[in-house]
This record gives C-alpha cells, structure tokens and sequence, in this order.
C-alpha cells in the first residue's frame, strides 16, 4: 500500500514543489495544509505516514500539529527557513531538518530515511 505523506505549508508555490517531490518518488500527498487548525482537524480523520512541516503557517506555529504526530509516532520533517534546527532537535529528536531552501535530493532523502523502501 502506498505511504501517504502530510504537507503543512502555507507558501503556495513551495507547497505544490513539496507536493511534486513526494508524488515523484511514489508517495501519496495529503494536504497541503496552510494552518494548524487545519492540520489538527486533518489529524482527528486519519494518521499520515510521514508529515513534513514548515515551522510557520498562517495561524500560528506548527508545534501543537507537530506534538500530536510526534506523540503517535508519525516521522517528522522539518521543511523552514524559520527554524531553530538546536531547539527543534531538542523539542524532537527523532526529526530530520532541511532548511528553506533545500534541495529537491535532500527532500527524497530525508524521505527515504522516515519510510524507508517504499520509495522510488
């Protein structure tokens, strides 16, 4: 079954890259997401795979999103150019951080790591 990956960004033109990026390895895409009431609403429906996530959305920082998919043990990305990549390593040490802006090769990489295989 195909892994499904979470986008929580409020930047259009980034959003449909990030979009491309995950479909171009296989992956499926829910969202994007532009707020956190969005993503936790999104949340009560169904758990993603994977989540990538910008630091800032439009109402307010990703973190209580963030807690909730760390806490069900979802694999996180960090994808901000906001981000303190000391304090998020601390909040979430299990995440990967790739800074605003990355690589369209750090982004399949960074996916690889969280869902392993099932990517092409």
């Amino acid at each position: 079954m195909t892994k499904t990956i979470m986008i929580v960004e409020d930047e259009l033109l980034v959003a449909l890259d990030v979009q491309d990026i995950v479909e171009d390895v296989g992956l499926a895409v829910d969202g994007p997401y532009e707020t956190v009431s969005s993503t936790l609403a999104a949340l009560d429906e169904t758990l993603p795979d994977c989540a990538i996530l910008d630091v800032r959305l439009l109402d307010n920082e990703v973190f209580p999103a963030a807690d909730r998919l760390r806490d069900e043990g979802i694999p996180l990305i960090f994808h901000s150019a906001h981000a303190d990549e000391a304090q998020l390593k601390t909040r979430y040490p299990a995440a990967q951080i790739c800074a605003k802006p990355s690589s369209p090769s750090e982004l399949r990489r960074a996916l690889h790591r969280a869902v392993g295989g099932e990517i092409g």
